[in-house]
């Protein structure tokens, strides 16, 4: 079925239809009819986390108009980031920041430097001691929720959940939560101040945290899904790549997660008088400043693609 015009001889169709691929209903639309599709602008579309950067750049550069003062903007400004993240200063720290690459500013005279103001409203909520925010949902709600894994993946989901009313208990197998976050990026680069106060924000909702507790050992999958409305399983990705070649399993070798995770636990990895990274990546380049800081020996790294 399409939209017809008059002519002579008869009828010729306007085009022909397609479904809506917005809401759901199935109702037949006409190409040549208007039609609201929403636009982001290119930095959130690219965010990881579909932070609302337009809303809190704009709080920040339009504050005057806005009648605030600039404490008063960057407390509102961290307040409209902490909607979808509960970790600004952390990612103002560690995201690779797609968001810049894609910024429309880019081609004109430069991209604006979001992932720097992130850092600094993330640095300045801790310093303020600002709440993260909550939703009134109607809560608070009888219904326990059960979240596997301290990264962050399963702490911003907690964060989500108990903002919204809801009872959360977080399980980690290890002695301290924060996932990849401490386990995988070194103390030089993510200040583990940094990272323990923004999880302590998310435990001051009421997130209960139960480190040391390891699912099939200390507890079941079953307990939980008897004892709780709801589980969500955030376990992670520890394991690290390996090359499948004759050695790789010998002593004092390493894949750069495993030799991380000692590292940043506090344990000392068997090195040698030299270090050799094999790998360019963040992982290898990580992995061979933290030998640096292990070994008074030279460590270096073998980029994969490097030309032999």
């Amino acid at each position: 079925m399409g939209l017809l015009k008059k002519k002579e001889g008869g009828k010729s169709s306007l085009g022909s239809t397609r479904f809506s691929s917005g809401g759901g209903s199935g109702t037949e639309v006409s190409p040549l009819r208007p039609s609201y599709v929403e636009k982001h602008p290119p930095c959130v579309g690219h965010c990881p986390s579909g932070n609302d950067i337009r809303g809190w750049l704009t709080i920040i550069a339009q504050r005057e108009k806005l009648g605030l003062t600039l404490e008063q903007a960057q407390d509102a400004a961290w307040y409209r980031e902490t909607e979808t993240t509960p970790f600004p200063s952390v990612m103002g720290r560690v995201c690779p920041h797609p968001c810049e690459s894609h910024c429309n500013r880019k081609e004109k005279d430069g991209a604006v430097a979001i992932n720097s103001v992130e850092r600094t409203l993330g640095d300045w909520g801790l310093a303020r001691g600002l709440k993260l925010p909550t939703l009134d949902a109607g809560g608070p709600f009888n219904e326990k929720i059960a979240i596997v894994g301290a990264g962050p993946s399963g702490l911003s989901c907690a964060y989500q959940l108990a903002r919204r009313g809801y009872q959360v208990t977080v399980f980690e197998s290890y002695d301290h939560a924060g996932g990849m976050l401490r386990y995988g990026i070194p103390e030089y680069r993510l200040p583990r101040n940094i990272l323990d106060g923004e999880i302590q924000k998310i435990l001051d909702l009421g997130v209960e945290l139960r480190c040391g507790v390891q699912i099939g050992r200390d507890v079941t999958l079953d307990d939980l899904r008897r004892d709780y409305a709801a589980v969500f399983v955030g376990i992670g990705a520890h394991k690290g790549w390996t090359m499948g070649i004759p050695g790789e399993e010998g002593p004092g070798v390493y894949t750069g997660t495993d030799f991380l995770r000692l590292a940043n636990s506090g344990e000392r990895p068997e090195l040698g008088g030299k270090v050799i990274v094999v790998g360019g990546g963040d992982t290898a380049i990580d992995a061979a400043r933290v030998s640096l800081r292990l070994t008074s020996d030279s460590a270096s790294s073998r980029a994969a693609w490097a030309p032999k």
